[in-house]
């Protein structure tokens, strides 16, 4: 594909450019094995198959008594089974053994009853409704789970608190998952100065994108790199972007990229890899660049704060997601009653600041809130979700049913 910067004025649809990142992503980067107590949010890197069934053995669901069913009303007690203290002796017919939940159940038992529902009497218990009893009840036999063979999870699976704790009841101490892939951050412009650097009085600005993005990569599961502020100088640029190839999987710059700025981000690419895409037919992030810097995928976000973090919520994140080694993910969408017209335009895709609410009767509704512009970073915690309005309508009225993108990952 030819260098975008030279030869397209043409604004690329949001579909074909995602499109053209899931087809450019690399592999996902390489696995690692980790206790089960640091494994929290990563992504499996190989199946996990059960040694062990689940449960372990066939166990009572309840605390009562456990006795072989054969209809009768009143049983003579034996003795008693609680968890990690099995009762060992067979139960014959008639007979009967005081369990706790989880505890093995006696050879010779079939069925559990309620401690709610019996009475005890020295050695006798009498069910108080043995008319309801049926065979079989509150029992959890052993493997109906899981069993020896199973492949419980397959790779890619993003592990959270329920995943973990199935690993540990299967035995695992340690798993295996992806490395955390390393993300290299950088803003660029000489008006930047990083928040805590000496004021030298001159116009300048503390830069808040790097800060943003990181915090943001790192929910992700990203290990960041941070880098310094990209001068307004060729040289330094291409040694520090030449550098950052070898350590990253995947670089970010923020600023530079619209079309009175390109030049320092454009000679500098052209020096070290490719821009494959660049202007994206939506707003915020018109000027968004994608490409590769040596074989590494870059990306080339606006420097507005608003923008910088919808485009890496739109672009950047499908591609973040395969060099992780997920396999499933996918954007979490939602349709919401629109309670206002909104306005965007054709061949554009807007994506309008909102917020969401649940009414009385569970329908979502959503409100555009007043502030667009794509400098406004509170903007953001203002609202909490994206409205989609697509590129093939101009504005639509109240009461429309609309897509809206929850803002939970950046808020």
């Amino acid at each position: 594909m030819s260098d975008c910067f030279e030869t397209s004025d043409a604004l690329v649809e949001v579909s074909d450019l995602l499109a053209h990142i899931r087809s450019a992503a690399p592999a996902p980067v390489g696995m690692e094995r980790v206790p089960l107590t640091q494994a929290v949010d990563r992504v499996l890197a190989e199946p996990l198959v059960a040694a062990l069934a689940l449960p372990r053995y066939t166990a009572s669901a309840m605390d009562g008594v456990a006795f072989a069913h054969q209809g009768q009303a009143c049983l003579r007690l034996i003795g008693e089974a609680l968890a990690g203290h099995p009762f060992n002796d067979p139960v014959a017919p008639g007979e009967a053994v005081t369990i706790t939940t989880g505890a093995p159940l006696p050879a010779g038992c079939d069925t559990v009853v309620m401690a709610e529902d019996i009475v005890i009497s020295e050695d006798q218990v009498e069910l108080a409704r043995p008319e309801t009893v049926r065979k079989g009840q509150n029992i959890r036999h052993a493997g109906e789970e899981i069993a020896i063979g199973d492949r419980v999870f397959e790779p890619g699976m993003l592990l959270g608190p329920a995943q973990i704790g199935m690993a540990a009841s299967l035995g695992h101490s340690h798993i295996e998952v992806h490395c955390r892939p390393k993300v290299a951050i950088f803003s660029s412009g000489d008006e930047l100065r990083r928040a805590g650097a000496v004021d030298d009085k001159s116009p300048s600005l503390f830069d808040a994108n790097a800060f943003s993005l990181a915090a943001c990569l790192k929910r992700w599961g990203a290990e960041v790199v941070m880098t310094e502020i990209l001068p307004d100088r060729l040289d330094e640029s291409v040694v520090q972007l030449s550098s950052a190839s070898r350590q990253a999987d995947l670089i970010i710059t923020s600023g530079g990229v619209s079309a009175g700025q390109a030049d320092l981000i454009r000679a500098a690419i052209q020096q070290l890899g490719q821009v494959t895409s660049w202007r994206v037919a939506m707003r915020p992030g018109k000027p968004m660049a994608f490409g590769h810097i040596q074989k590494i995928p870059f990306f080339g976000l606006p420097g507005n704060p608003v923008a910088a973090l919808v485009t890496l919520m739109q672009f950047v994140q499908p591609l973040f997601r395969q060099l992780s080694g997920c396999r499933q993910w996918a954007p979490v969408k939602w349709q919401a009653l629109c309670e206002q017209s909104l306005k965007g335009r054709h061949g554009r895709l807007d994506l309008l600041r909102g917020r969401y609410h649940v009414d009385a009767c569970g329908v979502i509704r959503v409100n555009v809130i007043k502030e667009q512009g794509s400098h406004r970073l509170s903007s953001l915690y203002d609202a909490n979700c994206l409205i989609e309005l697509p590129d093939d309508l101009a504005a639509c009225e109240a009461g429309t049913s609309v897509t809206i993108q929850p803002l939970g990952e950046l808020i």
